[in-house]
């Protein structure tokens, strides 16, 4: 199978560090250097510290032309992987680029599949794929040497990324009902199952406490990861709709729901609602740093204090702010349906740096078989942004 393959390299080899520049009255409180799974890491709270990427503004430092509409990166270990819809047929194809030349490190590889859906994690120094028909394929990073491969049992569609914690790969398939899965991380062995209403779209958020799942009308589970027994379970009177990925944040389980519910705020230790807040059902996952949240809602950012969930101040951009947003040193980054990226002040909201990235940055829809999921990713000195077919790294 031939891609178009189209390589600007706008800088030397060399990505240079820079020091870590935080605004006045951020604490940044993520995870450091990598970004493992959606929502940069196991949490889905889309923040990450990582001192290699200096203070906005960034550069270019280089973009790729994938061939088809590009997933959500993982950047780790020198590399930025991602998958992107085949070009011709169906499936997706797996990519690894060296971060800082912008070239293939290894690949492509075609990860197959019935749709156009493909998600990765990274943990235990190895790379995880899943495509649409749950194979589950573990790669050597460095290489793109195949570890093992195993194709989930009892469920026909998976579109749960997998989450990496702790040595145990966890993922979620539907079809037939619903079933989460924790799979060895080292040779690809079904550690447990647990059986779950829908089973689709919510990517676990995995903490050494518990494995959260949200479906449809807030169906959410809490599991013990290890034995995956059951901790908790909420419920509500509601019917249809459809889940999102949780994200876990200052003692909160934050769950959105398409069926005209006002999103939730779970306590992670019983599963009951500590609050809600105003917002569309289909919005994009918040990112949190500390107790600052930060929410995208109707085209538009808004900050809001984690417990209090008073709106703070308002970012309108373009007025078509698209993406999850994640925070990266205390610094918020959005991008929108126009193709422009930002990076705010996360404390003030103040914009400090936009630029035109050259195509339109997607929404996460995460009920989406026709493309991979997207979002943003950062790690490595760089923060990293699917843009339709594109693939654009930024740094120093």
């Amino acid at each position: 199978m031939r891609l178009r393959r189209t390589i600007t390299v706008l800088s030397g080899a060399a990505l240079s560090a820079a020091l870590l520049v935080t605004p006045v009255g951020a604490q940044p409180t993520g995870t450091v250097g990598a970004s493992t799974t959606y929502q940069v890491d196991a949490r889905h709270d889309g923040s990450l510290v990582d001192t290699a990427v200096g203070a906005p503004p960034l550069s270019r430092k280089w973009s790729r032309d994938l061939g088809g509409s590009v997933s959500y990166p993982v950047v780790a270990g020198g590399r930025v992987f991602a998958t992107s819809a085949a070009p011709e047929g169906h499936g997706t194809v797996l990519h690894a680029i060296d971060a800082a030349t912008g070239e293939d490190a290894w690949g492509p590889v075609d990860l197959g599949g019935t749709y156009w859906w493909s998600a990765l994690a990274y943990g235990g120094g190895r790379l995880y794929a899943q495509n649409y028909d749950g194979v589950l394929t573990a790669f050597d990073p460095a290489t793109g040497a195949k570890r093992w491969s195993v194709t989930l049992p009892g469920q026909s569609s998976f579109t749960s990324p997998p989450t990496f914690r702790a040595g145990v790969v966890y993922t979620g398939g539907a079809g037939s009902g619903g079933t989460v899965y924790a799979v060895d991380a080292a040779d690809g062995t079904v550690l447990w199952t647990r059986p779950v209403e829908y089973g689709d779209n919510s990517s676990p958020a995995v903490t050494a406490d518990g494995v959260y799942v949200s479906y449809g009308c807030e169906q959410t589970y809490a599991f013990a990861p290890r034995s995956g027994e059951p901790l908790w379970r909420h419920e509500t009177e509601c019917s249809g709709g459809g889940g999102r990925t949780p994200v876990l944040a200052d003692g909160g389980v934050w769950v959105r729901d398409d069926a005209g519910m006002t999103p939730s705020v779970l306590d992670t230790s019983d599963g009951r609602r500590r609050g809600g807040y105003e917002a569309d059902g289909w919005s994009p996952a918040p990112a949190f740093d500390g107790r600052q949240g930060y929410f995208v809602d109707e085209g538009v950012l808004k900050e809001r204090h984690s417990r209090t969930l008073e709106t703070r101040w308002t970012f309108e951009g373009d007025g078509r702010i698209s993406t999850a947003p994640i925070v990266v040193n205390g610094y918020v980054y959005v991008g929108s349906e126009s193709g422009r990226l930002w990076a705010l002040n996360g404390a003030t909201g103040q914009s400090v740096w936009s630029t035109d990235v050259g195509a339109p940055i997607d929404e996460p829809d995460e009920h989406n078989v026709s493309a991979p999921l997207t979002g943003l990713g950062a790690g490595g000195g760089l923060v990293v942004v699917p843009a339709t077919d594109l693939l654009v790294a930024y740094g120093h």
